[in-house]
């Protein structure tokens, strides 16, 4: 059986070697294993984190100088085309003419922080990317750049992936992987993380304002109710109002939701607001509730089916938000969680590997404490570890919690095995 395996230098290289402009996608959560291993790990690699907001120019003037760390003479046509505001196609051939030359020759060129130059809106994004596709072109096969950022704008850089000009290295980890598929082309991209903090995005930029909670609100309900009636609406959000004014506010509220995003989220028709066809939604709930409800058709014999779906699961649903059917959903969504953690937990304990299976038991614990067959579980594995003591403590613990929040005692099968263990006759 496999196992969920986190960053190895060998993945990166293997799916990055077709392409020489590399993107990291800002939600790979292994970025900074990945950019250790630049550091740290003898990659032959040159890097360099921008410090300040600069347009093309003033880049390559940093660039220049502060790669002169690795090679005290490197750089000596680009801060020439620099010099010369040279167009973007004549900055990227001279980088790469001192790339070539560099010793020790890099086999990748870092570059950190590039939210200072990609998303500096006083920077010519026409003659960026004008840059970066020719960089992609004039780069040899053995010399690859990386760009780091905590923001990706979609938009710019859709049609170069398309064209295989570059790639988003950890894209296909990250929600639906449609994002940069080619398959999968829309308008505009959503993302949506309720069960990270409730972060959303468009375009790979991010959402920081609502004008209020009302459209805030609003807007989680119609992502997480993906065809859902004005009646259903007003229900949850103006219970009270006659429907006139319930009508109002909803339309006024429907319409800062778009002046947010810079999109309509909805599109009504037969008689259900529905999600429109001019962006494409990418929401974490879906994808967390997609993987677990197929475990539970096809129970998965790899511990990483159900771990796709545990690291989706960063904060409970919308935790700051303490409307009804947001509370309603959050106990739904953790209760599956823990159900997620059963499940790695039981796969690890068929493969003996107990270390593993007590963690992700501890974890459920942690969710569900009133469930006895985790504590059971959890007092089976010290046994077998030789950790009675810890097989007693467990038992114990789970006595205090149900005489705490039940006022009972554990059943007769937790008693009998407890009764087992201490007689060692498990």
């Amino acid at each position: 059986m496999g196992t969920y395996t986190q960053f190895t230098p060998e993945a990166f290289v293997e799916q990055t070697q077709e392409r020489s402009l590399i993107l990291l996608s800002p939600r790979l959560r292994s970025r900074n294993a990945l950019l250790g291993w630049f550091l740290n790990s003898g990659s032959d690699a040159y890097y360099y984190a921008l410090n300040q907001k600069a347009d093309l120019h003033a880049f390559l003037w940093q660039l220049a100088e502060g790669l002169q760390d690795f090679d005290p003479k490197f750089g000596a046509q680009t801060l020439q085309a620099a010099d010369r505001r040279a167009d973007p196609a004549e900055c990227a051939d001279a980088l790469v003419a001192d790339l070539k030359r560099a010793k020790p020759k890099p086999a990748y060129l870092v570059i950190d922080n590039a939210d200072l130059l990609l998303s500096n809106p006083e920077a010519d994004r026409t003659a960026l990317l004008a840059f970066f596709e020719r960089l992609a072109e004039a780069l040899p096969s053995d010399l690859k750049v990386v760009l780091n950022s905590r923001l990706l704008d979609y938009q710019m850089w859709a049609p170069m992936v398309y064209k295989g000009k570059a790639t988003v290295f950890g894209d296909d980890k990250t929600l639906d992987a449609g994002i940069f598929n080619p398959n999968k082309p829309a308008p505009a991209h959503l993302e949506v993380y309720g069960l990270a903090a409730g972060y959303v995005y468009v375009d790979g930029k991010p959402i920081t304002t609502w004008d209020g909670p009302l459209p805030r609100n609003l807007f989680y309900f119609f992502v997480d109710h993906p065809m859902v009636t004005r009646n259903e609406v007003f229900e949850t959000f103006w219970p009270d109002l006659p429907t006139k004014e319930a009508t109002n506010v909803f339309h006024v509220t429907k319409r800062k939701i778009s002046e947010r995003l810079g999109y309509e989220l909805t599109q009504y028709a037969g008689g259900f607001y529905r999600p429109s066809d001019q962006m494409a939604v990418h929401y974490d709930v879906k994808e967390f509730e997609r993987i677990i409800e197929s475990a539970r058709l096809n129970p998965p014999e790899d511990p990483s089916i159900w771990y796709d779906a545990i690291k989706l699961y960063r904060t409970p649903f919308l935790y700051k938000n303490d409307m009804a059917w947001v509370v309603k959903r959050r106990e739904q969504l953790r209760l599956a969680y823990a159900e997620a953690l059963i499940g790695i937990a039981r796969l690890y304990r068929g493969q003996n590997d107990t270390e593993r299976s007590i963690h992700f038991y501890l974890r459920a614990m942690r969710e569900v404490p009133q469930r006895e067959d985790i504590h059971r579980e959890l007092m089976m594995l010290y046994h077998l570890r030789g950790e009675t003591t810890k097989a007693i403590a467990q038992y114990e613990k789970l006595s205090e919690i149900l005489r705490r929040s039940l006022g009972i005692q554990p059943s007769k099968t937790t008693q009998a095995v407890y009764n087992k263990i201490r007689a060692g006759k498990v």
